[in-house]
Formats: structure tokens, sequence, C-alpha cells
């Protein structure tokens, strides 16, 4: 049977919506520094692996904001791994442009002496990461156009030097262009500046895989990369180290990971590239505090943890530093033992390495409860002669 017209005119079918792609996962790694600090293959070779395992390529997670510059932090660091700047390392290793007889003087002095630079990274404006080398001085010296040995093209007589440089001869720091780079810069990594590593609840309707994870990868590995740079360099200059990179993580787990609960993945959420005396100076500052308090939480639970509160510990020492009838008052590890040995004897379970603990924590933190002679002797600083002998002033 035909249908018959409502007369409300023909109707518009319904606008169809594809339903959305189904997100692809990239499973996470952890950030590791230190000792074993995870080398860039193994970040590049994990986000080759999961680009595999998802069907995915390298283009697909590259950048498309600016065709046909495309081409950003993945495939610049596959290339940077496999065919470094040849131009700038030769100029690096150039011996013939080293002070000779500045060199001398300082292999005189120490016969392990190496060549001095400076090694600095940064964002452009333009979010791509520039990684390059001065010679050492070069942050801290001066513009001077007088100089009377000033060469247009020598870097070196441009400025003034608070100490003189181990090299004669410096060209760098030129200005890019649509096919060359600076002569100084070792490492250059386009759309570094764009990683957002941040974690996200939520993933657009036009998201095609988990962003947050990859950059994470990807900036673990140009800080794997910028590392490792520096310590290939060390091994024939002496670098100074102008910026490095400070991570903030947070550990995560894996659902399909079942060590993940005893070993969380360490995941970086933010990161930022900033001055290294600072950097460092900082990090030290908070590792003492830490340690501070973990001390003071340690020495706070030491009837917790064994049994006998401060003052049974210092009446154990008193007793075990007793002068015996013959040979001298027990010091060092020998008090230790003997005042591991009285607590035992009292029933508590303690050896001579945690006495020598349990010491250590009251000297820093609470040694007014020691007498005496248990404390540590505090070695004064010598006071210098004063044996200067100032000439007479003539008389206006």
């Amino acid at each position: 049977m035909a249908k018959i017209p409502d007369g409300n005119g023909p109707r518009r079918a319904r606008r169809q919506i594809p339903p959305q792609s189904r997100l692809k996962l990239f499973r996470p790694i952890s950030w590791r520094g230190g000792v074993i600090a995870s080398s860039t293959d193994e970040y590049v070779s994990h986000l080759l692996i999961e680009l595999g395992r998802l069907g995915m390529e390298i283009r697909d997670i590259e950048d498309h904001a600016r065709p046909p510059n495309t081409r950003t932090v993945l495939s610049d660091l596959l290339q940077w791994l496999s065919d470094r700047p040849g131009k700038a390392y030769a100029e690096l290793i150039n011996w013939q442009t080293l002070d000779f007889p500045q060199m001398r003087s300082r292999l005189e002095e120490d016969r392990y002496a190496k060549p001095r630079i400076e090694l600095s990274a940064e964002i452009t404006k333009m979010n791509n990461l520039s990684v390059r080398w001065h010679p050492a001085g070069w942050r801290d010296s001066e513009f001077d156009w007088r100089r009377p040995d000033h060469h247009y093209s020598n870097l070196i007589t441009h400025r003034k030097w608070q100490q003189p440089p181990d090299f004669h001869w410096f060209v760098g720091d030129e200005q890019p262009t649509f096919d060359s780079r600076p002569s100084n810069e070792l490492m250059y990594v386009r759309g570094v500046g764009n990683l957002r590593p941040a974690p996200r609840e939520e993933y657009g309707p036009y998201a095609s895989y988990n962003r947050d994870i990859v950059d994470s990868i990807l900036i673990c590995a140009v800080r794997s990369a910028y590392e490792t740079l520096l310590s290939q360099l060390e091994y024939s200059f002496d670098v100074t180290l102008i910026h490095a990179f400070d991570f903030v993580t947070r550990d995560e787990g894996d659902e399909n990971d079942p060590w993940s609960a005893r070993y969380p993945i360490r995941r970086v959420i933010s990161w930022t590239i900033e001055d290294a005396v600072d950097l460092y100076a900082r990090r030290d500052q908070e590792a003492s505090l830490a340690k501070e308090h973990a001390d003071r939480a340690k020495l706070e639970n030491v009837a917790t943890a064994y049994g006998f509160t401060l003052e049974t510990f210092v009446g154990a020492l008193l007793r075990a530093s007793s002068v015996k009838r013959t040979g001298p008052a027990p010091s060092g590890e020998h008090l230790n033992r003997n005042a591991a040995k009285e607590l035992r004897n009292a029933g508590f379970k303690i050896h001579a390495g945690e006495v020598r603990d349990i010491r250590e924590l009251i000297e820093r933190h609470r040694i007014e409860v020691l007498p005496e002679f248990l404390r540590p002797e505090v070695s004064e600083a010598p006071i210098p002669p004063n044996n200067i002998v100032r000439f007479p002033q003539d008389s206006e």
C-alpha cells in the first residue's frame, strides 16, 4: 500500500553521524633516572612497538598543524639517533680552534685538564628544542666591540671574558634558514614545546589515541637524548651544564600488569627546562629536608620499632661506657657493641649497627639527651694568625 502524504511536505532523512573511531591506547612506560636510567632507544623502541601493535604509523602521531612541515619529535629523534649533526661535531672537535698556550698552562697545573665548554638548551618561539655548545664562560661574558683584535666572524673577539677561554676561534649562533642550522647546534628536535603529558580524564570526540601518554614517552626520550649527549661530551670535554630538564612524576598502576601494584609506573605528568645550578640547588635542599623529616620520624618511632625509649637507650650507653678495671673506656664501635649487648640482656632485639644508627640520629636531632662526654667533639675552625704587617702611611 502506498503511503499517503500528510501534507507537511517530504521529510528529510536525519543525518547519520558516523560513530567515533575506537580510541587506541598506547601503554605507558616508566621514567627511570639515576643509575638505571633508560636510554633514548628504549623509549623510541617502546613507541614503535606500540605503533605496530595498534596498527598505526609514525605519521599518525606527528603534528599536522603546519603542513607540509609535519615531521616532529619522533621523526627528529630517529634522525638524530642515526645521523647526528656532523658539521656541528666537526666544529666542536676541531683542535685547530683551541688556544694551545692556554691549554698548555692548564695542563701544567692539571694533567687531566680538558677543553672547557658550556651546553645549553632552549625552546624556540616555534616550540622546537635547540641544544648548542659554547666555549666555557660564554654566559658570563659581555659584549666588547672595542677590542683591538676584533674580528667580524670570530665571536671570541666580540666579548670580554672573566677567564680566558680554551678556544682562540669560535663561530656559531648563526640565524637558521630554511636549509641550514647554526654551526654550534648539536641537537634540534621539532615540536618539543608542544608536548603536554598532563593526564586527561576524557578525550575529545575526534581523538584517535591517548596523546598524553604518547607525549609523556616522547619527553622522556628527548631528555634521555639530551643527557646522553652530555655524558658523551664529558669523555673529551669539561662540560658546564647551563640548562637541565625537570620532571614531575606520579606513580600509576597498570591493570594489565600484575606487578604494577608493587612496582608502579612512574609516569611523567609535567616538565620544564630550568637553570641547572638553581635546579640542582633546589633538589639538594629538598633532599636534605626530606632526609631530615625521615630521620626525625625514625627517631620518634624508636619505641615502636624496638620497644625501648630514648631514656632507656641512653642508660644502656652510659652502662656500656663505664670504665673497666683494666684498659681504657670503650668508644666508637666497641661502645655500640656493648650497648647492643646491654639492651639484648634487657630483652630487646637490636644489634650494633642499629645502635650506631640511633646514636647518629640523636647526635643530629636530639643531642641534648646525651651526657657531655658522649657527645661528638666539635672541631672548631682554626683562627688565622694575625701576622699582617701594615706599612706606615706618609703623613700629609
